[in-house]
């Protein structure tokens, strides 16, 4: 699955970018699932896991998420949900209610956190000490002054790390269908106290 995201935010002198390709940022992200192509999610309340059908708009919307926490923009929404809120999740444990983002597990957040510094910050790193070296290399040199001072910048390169790999995926849990918005849910073997809907909040019956 490929994200990108375009910044359009004005420069220090409040021009936009000339030229939008140079700030395009691509990620590209493999969610690992289970054989039954569900996604595994983590309660932030209570801690347990259940599973959903993977949304390709939930993961970029956590890209954004986990991005800001690390201090970056790297864009405001998913492309064509500029005016959309991220989707909002009910735990069928404890009926914690939070965005979808928030209830990756551990392992999904640390991936992403780990795709987002190797296909962004090691790039955004590398070039601005890169330009930083040719600026100073253009203006070394006094011409001719009575006072001559020369610098010189030598930057060695961050190598890329290894692309991140996510998964695999155990196929455990039992399927709950969710006859009120027809999707499809996965949670503990044991568990049958699902009172509601986690899309809908429609009230359920496990049978």
């Amino acid at each position: 699955m490929s994200e990108e995201y375009l910044d359009d935010e004005p420069d220090e002198e409040g021009h936009e970018e000339q030229d939008a390709s140079d700030s395009r940022v691509e990620f590209n992200v493999a969610i690992k699932t289970d054989r039954d192509q569900f996604l595994r999610r983590t309660c932030p309340s209570c801690g347990r896991d259940f599973k959903t059908s993977i949304d390709p708009a939930d993961i970029a919307w956590a890209l954004i998420a986990h991005s800001k926490r690390m201090g970056l923009e790297i864009g405001t929404a998913p492309a064509g949900q500029e005016k959309a809120e991220p989707s909002q999740l009910l735990c069928p444990y404890c009926r914690h209610s939070a965005d979808a983002s928030e209830m990756h597990t551990e392992e999904t957040i640390n991936y992403l956190k780990r795709t987002v510094y190797r296909d962004y910050m090691v790039p955004m790193i590398n070039k601005q000490f890169s330009d930083l070296e040719d600026s100073i290399g253009r203006n070394r040199g006094g011409g001719g002054s009575f006072l001559s001072v020369s610098v010189s910048f030598k930057h060695n390169p961050i190598p890329i790390p290894p692309r991140p790999i996510h998964g695999p995926e155990p196929a455990d849990m039992k399927i709950v269908e969710l006859l009120c918005c027809e999707k499809r849910i996965k949670i503990a073997d044991a568990w049958t106290d699902v009172r509601e809907c986690i899309y809908c909040r429609t009230p359920v019956t496990i049978v």
